[in-house]
């Protein structure tokens, strides 16, 4: 052994004390370094580089004092000594491996797979150790040795091999920062931890475990000259120096990061100076706006209190298109147009402006009008007569238009359009007439669907009062028939067995049997003919049939008996397959519609063949009725005879009474057609399906 060899072996405790010292000052460096808020990826994982430092500098120091003790009083570590300085040095190098497998690609994305391949390659380590102890059986001395050198070989190798590997591979980033001078200095770095896991833990103590038989720390230092910790102390110190220069970067990001800090702060000012002068020119605008849009709110008020003033059409129409050309400074006449019921239009009102000058090329109002009805979205004509609809957004704030038009919706339905225009092309209309216009419109439509309201309402008081009144005098003309029919036919019966009865009693005095026998007979005749007769006037009021059998039983006697007395008229009854009876109020309600539809049949429209037909669905009930006969014009129905029934306002009054619906389809010589639909109740069927059913007669 030379005397260098010699030197650094007989001062190996200086060595350690070195080698700990620089590990540690790693760890302090990068601990302190590893606390400021930074974009690398890389100050993200030191950290675990930090400890790394701060416990192995503590497991050399430790290894320092061994040696030293060893050397003064000859002592001999116990195994809770050996346990703590394996303990010490197996958890520094599992954090160096945490270090390094946080900087692998995609472990920031998934830390939990990083955490897996340290415990991994730890409990290879351990697996490795056991595997030592139950082969070559050692005692504690050289099983601790054993744990040592496999700690090296499995975990300080590997992690120093990553921990260079990521440092390289950091060295990107910096350079795409455009801090390239800390980049050389991880460079550095790098091979510094490269030299300490591939050399520094190559030659490591003589133990069991190949190749540390041959390649070990002897060999090295009788190769060299030096013991291995000073190559470990001195990588460490270069990477202690190195790595501290690299970790200049952050504050060299830190004082990037205040000056963007700055310069954001100095453009916020400027933008909270522009924004405080928009906010200026916004008040005033605003104010403006707020001027606008209160004279328009009081121009809706006027409105809505002239809308409200009368329920007269023709009235409140004038005096609203009055007060909408009075609303614009630029308008000169407005129009309303209506649709009739053949889908055209007519003018229903129109307004100019007094000393208003006429146009010398007039706005074409009424083809404006019919676009905006027909598209159902404002419409606009230009001032060169090209009208556009205006609908979906498309208004152009740009665009002069001589003409404005907004249809007039009523629960979701066009039926007419107003029209604003201005004579003067150096006058034109644009969006804030439009928006108003359209708020005058919406309250013009509703309040001409509240005066059509009202005169359907009039219109059905006078329906009501008419059906009163019809009700009246059919209640009168049905007591003068029941009346007129007891009285002629029953009153009659009666009289006449009264008369037999006593002609019975003065033959049976004189015991005559043969003409006893004759009156008998005649009796019983004439006691048959008024019971039928009575039955029948019974039946005209409320067949028994409806209550005993029910609807489809009563249709069947009444049209049998109709066709009896009408033969020329052909009835064909079809009851579709029903589950079970109706309400009460249903049958009587559909079987006098269809009395009432077989009057009219045979009084009115002269049908030779009608079909009836009875329908039951799971929620309601229908009817129709179709004849071949002359037919009407349902809006103008033929009016009744007195004593003919109540007629069509009596069948529509009926059928309200539950919530139906009443459709007549007829037309002069198209017949008619009748539908009936009454919503049921849910309540349970009183009887078994019945089949369906079809008669003719």
């Amino acid at each position: 052994m030379d005397s260098v060899a010699w030197f650094f072996t007989q001062n190996l405790v200086y060595v350690y004390f070195f080698y700990g010292l620089a590990f540690f000052s790693l760890g302090l460096v990068v601990l302190l370094e590893s606390g400021r808020a930074s974009e690398f990826r890389f100050a993200r994982a030191l950290r675990p580089l930090a400890w790394f430092g701060l416990v192995h500098g503590l497991h050399e120091w430790l290894e320092m004092f061994l040696i030293f003790a060893a050397g003064q009083r000859g002592y001999i570590p116990g195994p809770a000594v050996e346990v703590l300085r394996l303990g010490t040095l197996i958890a520094s190098f599992v954090l160096l491996l945490g270090f390094g497998t946080r900087l692998l690609p995609g472990a920031e994305s998934n830390p939990k797979a990083s955490r897996l391949q340290v415990l991994a390659m730890t409990l290879l380590w351990l697996v490795a150790v056991v595997i030592v102890a139950w082969w070559y059986r050692p005692d504690l001395a050289h099983l601790f040795t054993a744990a040592d050198v496999l700690a090296r070989y499995a975990l300080a190798l590997p992690g120093s091999l990553l921990a260079a590997w990521a440092l390289l591979r950091e060295r990107h980033d910096f350079h795409a920062r455009g801090m390239s001078q800390y980049g050389g200095s991880l460079l550095w770095a790098g091979l510094a931890f490269a030299v300490y896991g591939v050399i520094g833990q190559i030659f490591v103590k003589s133990s069991l475990i190949f190749p540390s038989q041959t390649v070990n720390a002897a060999l090295f230092i009788r190769t060299f000259g030096f013991p291995i910790q000073l190559l470990r102390a001195l990588a460490a110190a270069g990477l202690t120096f190195h790595l501290g220069k690299a970790l200049r970067a952050f504050e060299a990001e830190s004082r990037i990061r205040l000056a963007r800090a700055n310069k954001a702060r100095i453009e916020a000012q400027a933008a909270a100076l522009a924004e405080q002068q928009r906010r200026v020119e916004d008040v005033e605008t605003l104010n403006t706006a707020l001027q606008l849009t209160a004279n328009e709110l009081s121009s809706l008020v006027d409105m809505s209190r002239i809308l409200s003033s009368a329920l007269n059409l023709e009235q409140i129409a004038g005096a609203a298109l009055k007060h909408v050309v009075h609303s614009f400074e630029r308008a000169c006449c407005a129009v309303v147009f209506l649709r009739r019921p053949d889908g055209g239009y007519e003018l229903l009102r129109a307004y100019r402006r007094p000393q208003a000058p006429l146009p010398v090329v007039p706005p074409p109002v009424t083809e404006l009008s019919v676009r905006a009805a027909e598209a159902s979205s404002p419409a606009g004509a230009s001032l060169d007569g090209q009208v556009v609809v205006l609908g979906s957004g498309s208004f152009d704030e740009g665009r002069a238009y001589r003409s404005l038009g907004v249809p007039l919706f009523a629960k979701g339905q066009t039926f007419g359009a107003l029209t604003l225009s201005s004579v003067r092309e150096e006058e034109p209309l644009g969006g804030d007439e439009l928006r108003l216009l359209t708020a005058f419109a919406q309250q013009f439509a509703a309040a001409i669907d509240n005066v059509r309201l009202h005169q359907v309402v009039q219109e059905r008081e006078t329906q009501l009062e008419e059906l009163v009144r019809k009700l009246v005098h059919a209640q009168e003309d049905e007591r003068q028939r029941i009346a007129r029919e007891l009285h002629d036919e029953t009153g009659q019966k009666l009289t006449a067995l009264g008369m037999g009865l006593a002609a019975l009693e003065v033959t049976l005095s004189a015991g005559d049997p043969l003409r006893t026998h004759h009156l008998l007979r005649n009796l019983r005749e004439m006691n048959d003919q008024a019971i039928t007769e009575l039955r029948n006037i019974m039946a005209n009021l409320r067949p028994a049939q409806l209550d005993d059998l029910g609807l489809a039983a009563a249709l069947r006697w009444y049209v049998s008996q109709h066709q009896a007395r009408y033969p020329d008229t052909h009835i064909h009854l079809k009851i579709e397959k029903q589950p079970g009876r109706l309400p009460p109020e249903h049958e009587i309600i559909l079987f006098r519609v269809v009395q009432e539809a077989l009057t009219n049949v045979q009084r009115h429209s002269q049908a030779s063949h009608v079909t009836l037909n009875l329908t039951r669905t799971p929620t309601s009930v229908q009817v129709e009725i179709i004849d071949n006969g002359a037919g009407f014009d349902p809006k103008q129905p033929p009016r009744h005879e007195p004593g003919s029934g109540l007629g069509l306002p009596g069948m529509r009054e009926r059928v309200a009474l539950v919530n139906g619906q009443l459709e007549i389809d007829s037309a002069p010589g198209k017949g008619t057609r009748i539908l009936v639909d009454l919503p049921l109740p849910d309540i349970q069927t009183r009887s078994e399906a019945e089949p369906v059913v079809e008669v003719s007669t």
